[in-house]
């Protein structure tokens, strides 16, 4: 397969998915709202979701990637190699992913406790997180999603029988299939609601993140056994 790859074509499919994390990243900024002036905590919402899914898409560069690695380096030493960094990668990233769902569960809760507790409860949640900026989650969100087609495009174009590879398409399809989940949450509920579902919608995504990196680590440790025996 590696010997009939349009290689330009796939240089840009792992420029655009390397792109993609850095969009989902940098989306921490662009989702920043300040508080309000005179906010009980002073604290500034965030989006979660769209930052989430650097986890996900995060595994979809990696397995981009070490298809790459095979493009300059003999078959021999990748196989040594590939099983190390699938299992150092894939802990380390399952380890983030449990973290961040912690940390948004208690979130979650919060959030919602202070909602249901009228009225001065429910008076902090809406001066801290009722400011959720839906439009600029909107233009992220249809970012992603358009440098996800052009990678998928660009993948079956460089070698169409990348569509063969199950587990890659499958991780591509749950990626795309997380945009819209996020995307449906946030226009579910009314805006001054959207930090709770946003923050669900994160969980969600940390989850099928999980799913996958454990998929992944199970793949590293039984090629780090094979090179061992």
């Amino acid at each position: 397969m590696l010997d009939t790859m349009r290689k330009p074509i796939f240089i840009v499919a792992l420029i655009v998915i390397f792109l993609t994390v850095l969009v989902e990243l940098g989306s921490m900024a662009v989702l920043h709202v300040p508080s309000q002036a005179g906010s009980p905590l002073d604290v500034a919402p965030n989006g979660k979701a769209i930052p989430a899914l650097a986890f996900l898409d995060g595994l979809v560069f990696f397995a981009t990637m070490m298809i790459g690695i095979a493009l300059f380096l003999s078959q021999r030493f990748q196989s040594k190699i590939q099983g190390i960094i699938t299992l150092v990668f894939s802990l380390l990233l399952t380890l983030g992913c449990i973290g961040v769902v912690i940390a948004d569960f208690v979130l979650l809760m919060l959030m919602v406790g202070l909602l249901l507790s009228v009225p001065f409860g429910t008076i902090v949640y809406f001066a801290v997180w009722s400011g959720f900026d839906t439009t600029n989650a909107r233009l992220v969100l249809s970012l992603l999603m358009t440098l996800k087609i052009i990678f998928a495009v660009c993948l079956v174009l460089a070698e169409q029988r990348f569509l063969q590879n199950k587990g890659l398409m499958l991780i591509i399809a749950t990626s795309l299939v997380s945009n819209l989940i996020i995307a449906f949450l946030h226009g579910f509920v009314p805006r001054p609601l959207v930090s709770i579902t946003d923050d669900l919608a994160a969980i969600v995504v940390c989850i099928l993140a999980i799913i996958w990196a454990v998929v992944y680590l199970i793949g590293g440790i039984v090629s780090v056994v094979k090179v061992i025996v």
